[in-house]
């Protein structure tokens, strides 16, 4: 039942070098190799960049699961917080969340309750949401290895642009590009286009863990359409998502997936620390009643 459930849970900015300091550079001055330029400005190296201890980016994120068949129901699930950096990317995070159910009953939606979970040096700590009501007493956290046990929404980061190799795969991708608007104070260029969900099962290592098993032939050819929008420092201020998956020959369903991330705040300093020891429980100090016994996502979308 966890490999059903459990899932995941999931920098500063470059500086620019102004136009007038160009302007008073000797006059002998060479102008920087193209290899050198070009790193300035690659997103993907303005992303490991960021990648320093004890920094961080704030993250807030809407994603929606629409089921399209005789149960037509639809899954509304907000997260917010903070993503910490260390040398390899992120190590840490404090993230809460919340689902919402239009329109299902009232037993469907206590099986969502709010959760915060904190994720650092290899642990998962999850206050709340389908776990909180078989913790031990006197217990507030549930931890466990590695990712957190967030409910399994896979609407949340198919694209993870914090993951350096995701963020090439997907901007070689790039079929358009336009203004953006402004987001984190920031003017943007939007940068869209498609790619398979077995392109990013490859490079992802969220994807993988969101799907749980590698797509089937079929699967991995779907199309995942994307926008990112690059402020002028190449870093990602917002990244859109969605994808859509056939059930039908399984059950009479067909399922979007739509994800709209926001990034802001790069390199702010953060310092997130695990729970108190008293108040954590480990997985099997939990007790489960029959509610708890099947994915909620299953009872949500059943026919």
């Amino acid at each position: 039942m966890r490999r059903m459930i459990a899932t995941l849970t999931g920098a500063t900015a470059a500086a620019l070098i102004a136009p007038a300091l160009a302007a008073t550079a000797p006059a002998n001055a060479q102008a920087a190799p193209a290899s050198v330029r070009t790193a300035q400005t690659d997103p993907v190296s303005a992303l490991k960049r960021q990648f320093k201890p004890h920094r961080s980016v704030k993250l807030a994120e809407n994603a929606k699961i629409i089921g399209e068949g005789k149960a037509n129901r639809a899954i509304f699930s907000r997260r917010s917080g903070v993503l910490e950096f260390g040398t390899p990317g992120v190590t840490a995070s404090d993230l809460t969340e919340q689902f919402s159910l239009p329109g299902a009953e009232q037993e469907l939606k206590n099986l969502f309750g709010p959760s915060r979970t904190i994720t650092v040096k290899g642990n998962s700590y999850t206050s709340g949401g389908f776990y909180g009501d078989a913790l031990p007493e006197g217990k507030k956290w549930l931890r466990t290895k590695g990712d957190s046990v967030l409910l399994g929404n896979p609407a949340q980061k198919i694209i993870d642009p914090l993951e350096p190799a995701t963020l090439k795969a997907t901007l070689a991708h790039t079929a358009t590009r336009r203004p953006g608007g402004t987001w984190d104070g920031v003017r943007t260029v939007v940068h869209s286009g498609t790619i398979t969900l077995g392109e990013l099962y490859k490079v992802s290592p969220t994807v993988r863990a969101v799907l749980g098993a590698k797509p089937s032939a079929t699967s991995a050819t779907l199309p995942v359409t994307w926008k990112l929008y690059l402020g002028s420092d190449k870093l990602v201020r917002r990244a859109v998502s969605s994808w859509t998956q056939s059930l039908r020959g399984l059950s009479s369903l067909d399922i979007t997936y739509l994800n709209d991330s926001r990034y802001s705040g790069w390199g702010a300093k953060s310092a997130i620390k695990a729970p108190p020891a008293s108040q954590v429980a480990d997985f099997g100090e939990l007790k489960f009643d029959e509610e708890q016994s099947e994915d909620p996502f299953t009872r949500v979308f059943k026919d």
